[in-house]
């Protein structure tokens, strides 16, 4: 666990999925810190596992873009899918990354296991 991850409390982790969770259409939510490594998830263990993972990355390759670009960095990343959207927001000071997995009122989202 990275060092500025490691200073929130196991309970604080807790309220920020359920906070996470309480948004409209929010069906899962993973906590992970800049290495991959999962704080905490509202999601199975192994989804969680695999979320955090690409995220993680995902995140690391988007911020080294943003500040090629505008030497900035992204306060956000959204993937837009058919069925709903992935938000995610990093904290970098804190080395947190947030994911919140949202689904369109008329689908049913879910990770595909398969892959």
């Amino acid at each position: 666990m990275s060092q500025g991850a490691g200073y929130l409390s196991h309970q604080a982790l807790e309220k920020v999925i359920e906070s996470v969770g309480k948004h409209k259409g929010v069906y899962g939510a993973v906590l992970t810190d800049t290495d991959g490594l999962p704080l905490q998830s509202s999601l199975p263990s192994e989804d969680t596992e695999r979320v955090a993972a690409h995220v993680a990355s995902l995140v690391g390759k988007v911020r080294a873009i943003s500040q090629e670009i505008s030497r900035e960095i992204a306060r956000s990343i959204r993937l837009e899918l058919e069925v709903g959207d992935v938000e995610i927001i990093p904290d970098y000071d804190s080395e947190i990354i947030i994911v919140a997995l949202v689904k369109r009122e008329s689908s049913t989202m879910t990770l595909s296991s398969d892959r």
